[in-house]
């Protein structure tokens, strides 16, 4: 039967999800296992096989219909590898698709990092199938081979489902886009998170929408401090600014966003749908230019400072 505005509003809380499930997280090695999610080849229908994670940590919380995706790779601190790139565009695509997945937490493994950045070094290589890869990127989930990781902008925007982010540790760069810019619809943090964008000092220009998105959530001067400045902004400051919605204990952090998400799951999932793209609508619509302003520029500033050795041996 259906409820009443009233009846709705009454419902119980959503139910408590065990919390020495999520401890393990917080382990400096990060997870023992990353799981592996179903893989995609056709736009519709079933899936065509599978793919063991290497860098992103993957839970379903099916009875409260929560699932849960970590960054899992602590010694290089979550950085933004080619691989991880990747891996990033299955598990959306895989949460997207399956039911049972009412609303998504993004997070990362260990309390020192949430992402740092670019991957300045490391492993450059993809271990996702050439043919996973290509049949991806034709439907616009899969690197483009751009700066601004345009690709993988868009897929957290058009997301369909709740996404709560929940931020362990420091994040930098295109993670601390990936932290605040609108990836998530709402953004947990610990006290152990820290925020910089060094762009001025890698010669580099903000990315991954960044550059419409922070001066819209905390005004056009802060933002240019923080563009600029390349300092360091406190959980504390980032919640002064509202840029978060809550700071807490490390130990804490997890339990709260997935409590968060299992609530919002209760909805039903048109409603989140229609809730999430109408806010994201008017920004959405400005989000394809944005992008191709922010490769042009980010270009333009490497070819004048040689990116301080940004990388460009990524497989992708």
């Amino acid at each position: 039967a259906r409820m009443s505005p009233a009846q709705a509003a009454a419902k119980a809380e959503a139910p408590a999800v065990d919390r020495a499930l999520l401890a393990p997280y917080l382990a400096a090695e990060g997870l023992a296992e990353n799981g592996s999610v179903p893989v995609y080849l056709n736009a519709e229908g079933e899936a065509t096989g599978s793919h063991e994670l290497r860098h992103i940590a993957w839970r379903l919380l099916e009875d409260v219909g929560v699932a849960i995706a970590a960054f899992n790779t602590p010694k290089a601190l979550h950085c933004l590898a080619p691989n991880q790139q990747m891996e990033t565009f299955l598990v959306l695509e895989h949460a997207r698709r399956d039911p049972r997945v009412r609303a998504l937490v993004w997070t990362s493994s260990g309390t020192r990092a949430f992402n740092s950045g670019a991957a300045l070094k490391g492993d450059q290589n993809v271990y996702v199938p050439a043919e996973v890869v290509d049949a991806y990127r034709e439907r616009g989930m899969a690197p483009v081979g751009d700066v601004v990781l345009s690709a993988q902008t868009k897929a957290f925007w058009d997301f369909p489902k709740p996404l709560v982010m929940a931020v362990n540790g420091l994040a930098v760069g295109g993670g601390a886009n990936i932290a605040l810019a609108n990836f998530g619809d709402v953004i947990f943090c610990s006290r152990n998170a820290r925020f910089m964008w060094p762009f001025a000092k890698l010669g580099l220009s903000p990315e991954l929408g960044s550059s419409m998105m922070i001066p819209f959530l905390i005004g056009m001067s802060k933002a240019k401090e923080l563009m600029l400045g390349g300092d360091w902004l406190t959980a504390d400051e980032a919640a002064r600014l509202g840029l978060v919605s809550a700071i807490c204990e490390p130990e804490d952090l997890l339990p709260l966003a997935v409590a968060f998400a299992a609530k919002v799951a209760q909805n039903h999932p048109e409603t989140t749908r229609c809730i999430k793209q109408v806010m994201n609508a008017p920004l959405r619509a400005q989000l394809e230019e944005v992008l191709q302003r922010e490769q042009k520029f980010i270009m333009e500033t490497i070819r004048a400072t040689g990116g301080l050795g940004f990388p460009k041996t990524s497989k992708l």
